[in-house]
């Protein structure tokens, strides 16, 4: 029997999950699909179904990344793949990919994006690695900074107050960092700040504490402190931080601070941290984050021009590119970059780079340079001098910050 992609509507969203927890395989919830079914950002659900029956799913998020430059683009945000092991390897996978970026051109979403359970499968279509991340794991007694101390006051904060005073912060904070996706007031509502037991995992509330300097909110953070003891007189508690965001240096510093000062604690734990995140400079003993690094997001470049014109540059000048995309061919072709202008356009000119689909999107948000992508055959050079000039136009001064997975 053939196989029928559909789109399916948020009614259907006990069935959509159905595949993806069969591959994880995790029971139904219907509190999770109730919060999935009210989440504004959930736009696109596709089905693939053996007559009746759903075999295989792929959603995608609607949001806009931050770029480099302070700018935003219109986001795809791949999120619940999956296939039933039934129907592997009957081409079902590619077909919900295949309709996924067809979706978002449709949209108007120039790229697309995911975090990959499984980073081997999304190469061929087209995707990238565009940025890194990493956990850490502080050891309380060796959590001293360097530098003199940011004055500020703590103080927690009601669910309420955590959805009014935590998305400005969040939003300053993005004006800074590529690779942050919006957040509309669901997604803070049904993502962020909420408190459900299935996400405490052993620990205790969700803590929300907002960071003020000089009268003005300049951080937050949410975070669950766990705690066991060792024997029956020593406590050891764990603070897992689910997000710590500041809006300025001095608010990160305020948060981290007051992070790795929390009574009692003897580990602080957090995830999904740039490579260049401030606790590099700030910990006196570096080292003792123990950061363990993984890939987060990978791009998918859905419209060539309209992603490039969506970024600002760090140099200007002009770079021919020529682009591969089987995948994706109307993107085929080659482009004529005016880094100046966020401008490019199709053009005949000979080529000055040639690269993949995925190589544009591990360069896209400055993750990547174009230098390095060669290094691994991702991209071509015909003229002296491109690799380096297209290295100083794509550059960005912070590397890639996605603070969640999706």
């Amino acid at each position: 029997m053939s196989i029928e992609i559909r789109l399916l509507g948020p009614e259907h969203t006990d069935e959509f999950a159905h595949p993806i927890l069969t591959a994880f395989g995790l029971p139904p919830s219907p509190e999770r699909a109730e919060r999935a079914r009210r989440l504004p950002e959930f736009a696109t659900r596709i089905g693939a179904y053996d007559g009746n029956t759903i075999v295989g799913a792929a959603g995608a998020f609607a949001f806009d990344f931050s770029t480099p430059g302070g700018g935003t683009v219109p986001t795809s945000g791949l999120t619940m793949v999956s296939v039933i092991p039934t129907h592997r390897r009957r081409g079902i996978l590619r077909k919900l990919i295949e309709r996924q970026l067809a979706d978002a051109r449709e949209r108007g979403q120039p790229i697309a994006s995911l975090w990959a359970t499984e980073a081997t499968i999304y190469g061929r279509f087209g995707y990238g690695i565009a940025a890194l991340a990493g956990d850490v794991s502080i050891e309380r007694g060796h959590s001293a900074f360097v530098g003199s101390p940011v004055p500020f006051d703590a103080q927690f904060v009601s669910e309420a107050e955590a959805l009014e005073r935590m998305p400005p912060v969040y939003e300053r904070a993005r004006r800074a960092a590529p690779c942050m996706p919006s957040r509309s007031p669901g997604w803070w509502s049904l993502r962020r700040v909420l408190d459900v037991e299935s996400a405490r995992a052993g620990s205790g509330p969700l803590q929300r504490v907002m960071f003020r300097i000089d009268g003005r909110d300049e951080g937050y953070a949410l975070y669950r402190v766990r705690l066991e003891f060792m024997d029956t007189q020593i406590p050891s508690v764990t603070v897992t931080v689910q997000e710590a965001m500041g809006a300025t240096p001095a608010g990160t510093r305020a948060v981290w601070r007051y992070l790795c000062d929390i009574d009692l604690a003897t580990r602080i734990n957090a995830t999904c941290l740039p490579p260049d995140h401030p606790l590099f400079l700030l910990l006196a003993e570096p080292r003792r984050l123990h950061y363990r690094a993984y890939d987060s997001v990978w791009v998918r470049i859905v419209d060539v021009p309209s992603a490039l014109a969506a970024r600002r540059y760090g140099a200007e000048g002009t770079i021919v590119i020529e682009v591969d995309d089987p995948f994706c061919p109307w993107n085929t072709g080659r482009y004529r970059l005016d880094a100046g202008a966020s401008r490019a356009t199709r053009t005949e000119e000979p080529w000055d780079l040639r690269v993949s689909a995925a190589a544009l999107g591990s360069a896209y948000l400055g993750g990547f340079s174009f230098s390095r992508l060669a290094e691994v055959g991702g991209v071509e050079a015909r003229t002296e001098g491109a690799l380096e000039r297209a290295d100083r136009m794509f550059v960005a001064p912070r590397l890639p910050y996605c603070p969640e997975i999706f």
